[in-house]
């Protein structure tokens, strides 16, 4: 189906370009409807280790372990091993880039899932921060520094009765947490399961694509490298605007475009070396059982970890 999407603009018969629209359509329902349950419940992971270091609730950090948990089961179920582009990078090249990630996550306030939710928000700033990522990755494309990387399949995914169980125990372990510290255990159910599913199903659809992954295969599937995101915004927006007091348009600073630039350019050098930012290490990596993966994600969270005990932090969840 990707094939199609790269000649949109071609001469092709009227049925196949019937499929190719419907292509794009689907692939933008899902955008949106991913870009929806990121804002519907306040999924990032800057916000999930704050409340964990800080307020001592893991219920939000659980739920993201969840969607890698939902990621694995559907690409069980669809038989389909998860795809990422190039390979994990060696020790010396993933331990920095993990930190490196962290540190521009927390100074950015948000990881790339949280910044689709405040975008969403009206916080126009956190769109600098996409522009930074966007930066980096593009200056990697004129230069070349990470040629002939195509997409690749990781290991086959595991059997869906493994997940299944992962995904039941780890659900039973959020509804104990939730009960004590008062988190929105419907909701948060509700959207990883959204995430996990609509990720997954864009991955199969345009193989390599990831918010924060090199240049390359955003420009091999043009079209879903711009659908996508844009969708995801406009999900992410529309589910603002649908809760009240869910939106207020707030117009950035110059210093708040600049701390928003330059911390999306560290999280774009990240996610480069890894390769991949947060959404690939939770929902390619870890489903397809990548150890690189599992440490990369722990580096991140630890830095943001380290980070939040050191000089606190104001993310906090706005549903």
């Amino acid at each position: 189906m990707s094939e199609f999407l790269t000649n949109i603009s071609g001469i092709v018969p009227v049925a196949a370009r019937l499929e190719i629209w419907a292509s794009v359509a689907l692939i933008a329902a899902l955008g949106f409807v991913l870009g929806f349950a990121m804002n519907r419940g306040s999924i990032c992971t800057v916000i999930a280790t704050k409340e964990l270091i800080s307020e001592k609730r893991p219920a939000r950090f659980i739920a993201l372990i969840e969607s890698a948990a939902w990621a694995a089961l559907v690409y069980a179920i669809l038989e389909t091993a998860p795809m990422m582009h190039g390979r994990w990078s060696s020790l010396g090249f993933l331990v920095p880039a993990a930190i490196l990630l962290g540190i521009g996550s927390y100074v950015n306030g948000a990881c790339v899932f949280g910044s689709v939710g405040h975008i969403g928000n009206g916080e126009i700033e956190f769109a600098f921060t996409f522009l930074g990522i966007y930066a980096v990755v593009y200056i990697e494309s004129l230069f070349d520094l990470f040629a002939d990387q195509p997409a690749i399949d990781a290991a086959p995914s595991l059997g869906v009765a493994l997940p299944a169980l992962a995904l039941l125990a780890i659900v039973a372990l959020r509804l104990g947490v939730s009960r004590r510290s008062g988190s929105n255990f419907r909701r948060l159910t509700l959207a990883m399961g959204v995430v996990g599913v609509t990720s997954t199903v864009l991955a199969v659809l345009a193989p390599g694509f990831s918010l924060t992954a090199s240049f390359g295969p955003i420009a091999s599937i043009p079209v879903a490298g711009a659908v996508i995101p844009l969708s995801m915004f406009g999900g992410s927006f529309v589910s603002a605007r649908l809760r009240k007091h869910g939106f207020m348009l707030r117009w950035p600073t110059v210093t708040t475009m600049v701390k928003r630039t330059l911390a999306g350019m560290l999280m774009g050098a990240g996610a480069l070396l890894i390769p991949g930012g947060n959404d690939t290490l939770l929902l390619i990596g870890l489903p397809a059982g990548a150890w690189q993966a599992a440490l990369a994600y722990v580096l991140f969270v630890a830095t943001i970890a380290a980070l939040v005990v050191k000089f606190g932090s104001i993310a906090r969840a706005w549903t």
